[in-house]
This record gives C-alpha cells, sequence and structure tokens, in this order.
C-alpha cells in the first residue's frame, strides 16, 4: 500500500490551475514524489526526495521544536488585493491566505543585464523589454514594507536583471537603511565588482552589508556551458577586490543544474573554506525548470536538496550530522534580536523550502560537525523556551536564579519585589533574560574548554557570553560557514503550503494602480505573476540584440582577465 506522507494543493504545469496534490513514497524507488492530475491535462508527478527518512524527519523536526507555532501572520491593511477573487495563489498582493510575514523585502530594480544567461527567468534579453521601476518607485516599495505590521520585513534584497546595471544602486542602499532596514543585501553577478576595486569601495561606503554572488563553479568550463562565457577569473576578481576594500559578507549562490554543475559542489566548498575572510557562507539554488518537459526528462533533470545533501557530506567527510530546516530556528531568531534591541522576525519557512546549518572549521582547515560543539536540539528547545517566556513578560523562577532561595517565603518584601519587576525597566529586563539565558545555554555546549581556548573557534565564546544578532553576524564572519540552500518552486512542484509560508516577498508597482504596491511571495511571482506584471510594466524593447550584449560581456571579461 503506498504510503502517503500528506495532501496538499499544486497548480497543473499547463494551464496552471489549481489542483490538488498528493506527497507520498514511491512504492519501487522509495523516493518522496507529488502526484496530482488535471481533469483537462492529465496526472504529473515529480520527485521531491530520495531520501524518504531525511524528509520524514524534517517535517517532524520542525513541528516538534516548537517554532513553527508562534507565526508573526502579517496584515493585510496595505494590501494590493482588488475585488474579485480567484483563489490562492492568483489573488496575491497579499492575500489572508498567507501565514508568515516576510522577513526578506525583494526588489527587482531592473532586469537589464550584462550577461545572456540561459537559465535566467528575470532579464530583459529573455523577455524582450525592459522593466526599471523609478528611484521614487522603489522608495514607494520599501516603505510599503516597512509599514507592515506588527512585524516589517528586516532585511531588504536587490536583484534584478542584474542591479548594479543602475547608476543609483548606490543611494537605494543608503536609502533602505534610512527606512530602517537593518542589512541591505545585493545579488549580482559581480562583473562590476570584478572589474573595479573602486565600485567594491563605494558599496562598502554605501553600507551594503552583504553581497550575494552568483558563483557556479570554479572551472572554466562550467561558466561556458551555464552563463555563455567563461567568468571563473571574474568570480576570483571579485573576491580579490572585496578583500580589498574589507567588503565581506559574500555569500557564493550557485545555481545547481543536473549534469552541468552538480560535479562543482566539492569545488565551491573548498573555494569557499579557503576564503573564510571574505566568505560568509554558501547558498544553493537547485535550478527551477520550465517549460513542458516529459515525466521522463523531469526525472532525469531534477535535482533536489536531498541530492545536494549527498554531495555535500562526499565533500565535507560527513561532517554535515543534521540539514536543519530554515524554520527550527524562528524563536531563537527572534529572541537574538530582542537581545540585540532590534525589530523581532522569525524565519518560518515551510520545512521543504530548503536549510541551513552552520559547518566549523578546526585549526586545521577541517571540516566540523556543529554538534561536536553544541547540542543543537537542546540548544533551540531552550531558546524556545526562553522566548516564550520574554512574550509573556514571564520572570525566572527565583529558584532557577538564586538556587533554593525562594521568594515566595518574604511575604510582603515579595509582593514589594513583585511590584518592582512589574515596573522593571526593558533594558534591566532584557540584561536579565540575557542572563537567564546564558545560565541555561552553557549547558548545551560540549567541550568548552576547547571552544574558549581555540582562536578559530574563538567566535563561539562571544556567541555565548553575549548572545545577540551582532554575535552571530561576527561569529559567521569567521571559520564557521553558513551552509543552506533554498529550492525555488517551479510549476512541477508548486505547493500552495511552501506559498503560504513563503518568507521572501517581491514588491512591485500595481500596473493598474501605480500609488499600490502588490507584494507577491517569491515562487508565486516567478511561477504564475511575473510575466503579466511585467508586461505592463514594460518600459519598451531592447535596443541591443542578445548578441550586441554577449559581445559587450565578453570585452568587459577580457578587461578584467588582463
Amino acid at each position: 500500500m503506498t504510503e502517503v506522507i500528506r495532501n496538499t494543493t499544486s497548480i497543473c504545469p499547463e494551464c496552471l490551475q489549481q489542483i490538488p496534490a498528493e506527497i507520498y513514497v514511491d512504492d519501487n524507488t522509495k523516493w518522496v514524489m507529488m502526484r496530482k492530475e488535471c481533469k483537462t491535462h492529465g496526472e504529473f508527478k515529480d520527485k521531491l526526495s530520495i531520501n524518504k527518512e531525511d524528509y520524514v524527519w524534517g517535517q517532524n523536526f520542525c513541528n516538534d521544536v516548537g517554532s513553527t507555532l508562534t507565526s508573526t501572520k502579517p496584515s493585510f491593511v496595505s494590501s494590493g488585493i482588488k475585488e474579485g477573487r480567484n483563489g490562492c495563489p492568483y489573488d496575491c498582493g497579499i492575500c489572508e491566505n498567507h501565514k508568515s510575514a516576510p522577513c526578506i523585502a525583494l526588489i527587482d530594480v531592473t532586469n537589464r543585464c550584462n550577461l545572456v544567461c540561459p537559465i535566467c527567468f528575470a532579464n530583459a534579453n529573455a523577455a524582450g523589454y525592459i522593466v526599471e521601476p523609478t528611484y521614487d518607485q522603489i522608495v514607494q516599495i520599501m516603505e510599503h514594507f516597512r509599514s507592515m505590521r506588527p512585524v516589517p520585513p528586516v532585511l531588504l534584497q536587490l536583484s534584478g536583471g542584474e542591479p548594479t546595471m543602475r547608476d543609483d544602486i548606490f543611494d537605494i542602499i543608503r536609502k533602505g537603511h534610512e527606512l530602517g532596514f537593518t542589512e541591505v543585501m545585493l545579488t549580482t553577478n559581480g562583473v562590476k565588482l570584478g572589474k573595479s576595486v573602486e565600485y567594491c569601495r563605494k558599496l562598502k561606503q554605501a553600507k551594503c552589508d552583504a553581497v550575494y554572488l552568483q558563483f557556479d563553479g570554479c572551472t572554466p568550463e562550467t561558466y561556458k556551458k551555464i552563463r555563455g562565457v567563461n567568468l571563473w577569473p571574474l568570480k576570483q576578481k571579485v573576491i580579490e577586490n572585496c578583500r580589498e576594500v574589507g567588503l565581506k559578507g559574500v555569500m557564493l549562490v550557485p545555481t545547481v543544474c543536473k549534469g552541468m554543475n552538480d560535479h562543482e559542489i566539492g569545488n565551491i566548498m573548498n573555494y569557499a573554506k579557503e576564503n573564510t575572510d571574505i566568505v560568509a557562507g554558501v547558498v544553493f539554488q537547485p535550478v527551477s525548470l520550465c517549460g513542458r518537459i516529459s515525466y521522463e526528462e523531469l526525472m532525469d533533470m531534477r535535482y533536489t536538496t536531498s541530492d545536494l545533501k549527498v554531495a555535500l557530506n562526499e565533500c565535507t567527510g560527513g561532517a554535515i550530522t543534521y540539514f536543519y530546516p530554515i524554520a527550527t530556528t524562528g524563536k531563537f531568531t527572534r529572541l537574538l534580536a530582542w537581545f540585540d534591541d532590534m525589530p523581532q522576525f522569525s524565519m518560518l519557512s515551510h520545512q521543504d523550502c530548503g536549510f541551513a546549518t552552520i559547518v566549523p572549521l578546526n585549526e586545521h582547515g577541517e571540516w566540523e560537525p556543529i554538534e561536536k560543539y553544541f547540542d543543537v536540539e537542546g540548544l533551540i528547545r531552550w531558546a524556545n523556551k526562553v522566548w516564550d517566556m520574554v512574550e509573556s513578560k514571564e520572570m525566572p523562577k527565583p529558584t532557577n536564579m538564586f538556587g533554593n532561595f525562594d521568594i515566595k517565603n518574604l511575604g510582603k518584601i515579595g509582593n514589594v519585589i513583585g511590584d518592582f519587576i512589574d515596573g522593571m525597566a526593558d533594558a534591566a529586563y532584557r540584561n536579565l533574560m540575557r542572563a537567564y539565558f546564558f545560565a541555561g545555554l552553557v549547558r548545551y555546549v560540549k567541550n568548552p574548554e576547547k571552544i574558549f581556548s581555540s582562536k578559530t573557534l574563538q567566535k563561539f565564546a562571544s556567541l555565548v557570553f553575549k548572545p545577540g544578532l551582532q554575535a552571530a553576524g561576527a561569529f559567521l564572519q569567521s571559520k564557521n560557514l553558513m551552509i543552506s540552500a533554498m529550492h525555488f518552486q517551479d510549476a512541477y512542484n508548486f505547493d500552495l503550503e511552501r506559498v503560504s509560508r513563503c518568507l521572501v516577498h517581491y514588491g512591485v508597482i500595481d500596473p493598474s494602480d501605480p500609488s499600490k504596491v502588490l507584494e507577491i511571495p517569491f515562487c508565486a511571482h516567478n511561477t504564475i505573476h511575473r510575466p503579466h506584471i511585467e508586461e505592463q510594466l514594460a518600459k519598451g524593447a531592447l535596443d541591443k540584440t542578445p548578441q550586441e550584449v554577449q559581445a559587450e560581456i565578453e570585452r568587459l571579461v577580457k578587461a578584467v582577465q588582463k
């Protein structure tokens, strides 16, 4: 009898109409699959995972640690939704079906690009027209996100196309900080950064917090296959230039295509390991599939996060014991932000969206499991408990804070102390709870003598002694790499449960009413909404052919190589 893990709702890859879907275990392969049937276009199947046990563990673990139980559902007072509902995912704007507030506000600042990549879904060369909001419209989109309640997104990601095609990108970065985003990230192919040290310096001066660098491998052949030109020398030059100006926080972002660059996983990881002074981590993105393809072609082309997990442990010697779903640290993230008196946000994505873990390097440059240093599950449960106390303004029990001394025995004096606690200033309560968290945290630290004495692991000590987002950021800017993956959906594996808990929302000007901003979950935008919205917003046809653009790119790359 076929084992069914859960039921959900998907869309037909042909007509994009909503249809029911079943997540089940295939009797023969033991893979986790999605099966759905459209009355008009028939049955469709897709592969979600090649490891049933890992898939089921992710579902159960995420729910078991409790991090998904306190989602900060967004309000919809400024939603762009119009009258006449068609249901999810067609009413994105966003609609009341959405469960998780966005952590990342994503703006495509242009669809112009200085590359012609065959796998890109978001540039003018592929679309045939230019879409580029004005500076004022970008500010309008930022203000929309910052006005969200109860928790506005704290991260701003500027993307495209290629955002460095805009001359005002530095002003846009500065404006993001001015409006209250705590971190502004730039997604780039690196052409301009590799060509100019001064450009990297200007990014740092504008307070660009992170560079998400397109990084598909470490060989010329890979870039020729995926990007159409050898960009490997340029990618290395980007890292060199960022190092020269002190622009840290580079995240390598490989788009993984089965049969094209999946053999590069080990090379990418080693390159990140060799450049930890600049590279903070690697964010793998298995490629989304578009167009009409057969089931056999789909099975041959589909590269899942479970395939990636196998490859990662092959190249790290099994150093990644557990691939934790992103939502695992939902409460922990809010607690760290609260300790630093920063806006609290929760990364409460669906467990199928991806994973994130920290892989430390020892003093010999060898990968090691983070579980060697922390009881990760115990730490998460402890953080969840402390955050629940913070949310309810609960004080630690006196017996917990002061041994066997029981405040209840103090009679009237105890009542006075209780009144004092109620009137305690936020800063004092914050410091008290930080101490309480630390007191419990040390129970989940393994090998403390090694952590506190090793130069390589000294950032662990900072995170333990003074927990907060700033300490977490410093922890990553050391020999501790964040390794994560986000498997964006396409029409074949589309799952509305994932869409309803998306954390990355596009902000776009409403074509029918420019005074409004549409807010659209990432996968819904790229699978359903992008074409018709951008056609209405398009400024006009390209003034260059793809061949002319490619010739210009080859000229830039040759200049960098020289």
